[in-house]
């Protein structure tokens, strides 16, 4: 059975157990909530290596971008310098990354990964890739993971440098 979704696109919908109103299947609901699932997955499969997203995202930073200030790591996270300081020191403590240079020395610190920060982002990236095979790796849902790949891919081309 074919319908108008509100984005004025035709949709389908398998009515053989459906009894209740028809409702148009929106893409972007659909999107989010995958995404949130996926996100939670992701979310626990790093927890179980040490990580999290946001540190995920630093480490990340970090690497695109050795000795990286404090303010600018902060602003490419999102986040306040403030609430970036006890992110840092936990990833020091446990060894991901080092501070070099600091105020004592008339400039601010700049941080950088350590080896075993770029071991911890090397598992990260693996276990992302398992996730991207179990997830995309077959059917509806390959497809979706190559149009995924596509608009990243197309992003970053067209990032302006920061």
């Amino acid at each position: 059975m074919k319908f108008d979704n509100p984005a004025g696109q035709e949709a389908s919908v398998n009515a053989s157990h459906d009894t209740g109103p028809r409702i148009a299947v929106s893409p972007t609901m659909v999107l989010i909530l995958q995404a949130r699932a996926l996100e939670a997955t992701l979310q626990k499969k790093l927890e179980e290596i040490g990580l999290s997203l946001r540190r995920l995202g630093l480490l990340g930073h970090l690497q695109r971008e050795p000795g990286i200030s404090f303010s600018a790591l902060a602003r490419r996270a999102g986040i306040k310098v403030q609430s970036l300081h006890p992110i840092v020191a936990t990833m020091m403590t446990d060894g991901y990354v080092d501070t070099v240079g600091g105020v004592d020395q008339g400039r601010a610190a700049a941080i950088e990964l350590t080896d075993a920060g770029i071991e911890a982002l090397s598992r990260a990236h693996a276990l992302i890739a398992q996730l991207d095979v179990e997830m995309f790796g077959d059917g509806e849902w390959a497809k979706l993971g190559e149009a995924l790949t596509d608009v990243g891919e197309a992003q970053v081309r067209t990032r302006t440098p920061r």
